[in-house]
């Protein structure tokens, strides 16, 4: 196998909104992942952590990662934060700048994500959600 291994960790604690409360164990967490999956002896993916991006730096990395892959790479998104629903049920990720009246400009939708799954030319690619709402992600 000649492809890459390449993990994005989203991680969000801190949130301008005072509407989002501060996560404790979001930034530790994405820590802990990002040395096993970064040791060449257990994961050996290169490694990216976004950690208290905004939305539109958090949508550019995950496009990125999706939209430059290769058939026989592998590639994790991971995703540490709130998870929030609008009116009509669709999941959507909280980032820094998340404001909760407004989803669509201000927090990554999980369409958003879906898009760049499809889009993508890996074969294999693993999604973990550690926030609320994570199995509306398949609907």
């Amino acid at each position: 196998m000649d492809g890459q291994r390449k993990a994005l960790i989203v991680a969000n604690d801190v949130y301008d909104h005072e509407g989002l409360r501060h996560l404790r164990s979001a930034a530790a967490d994405a820590e802990a992942l990002a040395g096993v999956l970064g040791d060449p002896q257990i994961g050996g993916f290169a490694v990216d952590v976004a950690r208290n991006r905004a939305a539109h730096d958090v949508g550019a990395q995950i496009e990125d990662l999706f939209s430059e892959s290769r058939p026989d790479d592998v590639l994790l998104l991971h995703f540490s934060c709130h998870g929030l629903k609008d009116e009509s049920g669709e999941l959507y990720f909280a980032t820094r700048n998340t404001r909760p009246n407004r989803l669509g400009s201000t927090a990554i939708s999980a369409a958003f994500v879906q898009r760049c799954i499809r889009a993508s030319r890996s074969r294999s690619i693993v999604l973990l959600l550690d926030c609320c709402y994570g199995g509306a992600f398949s609907q």
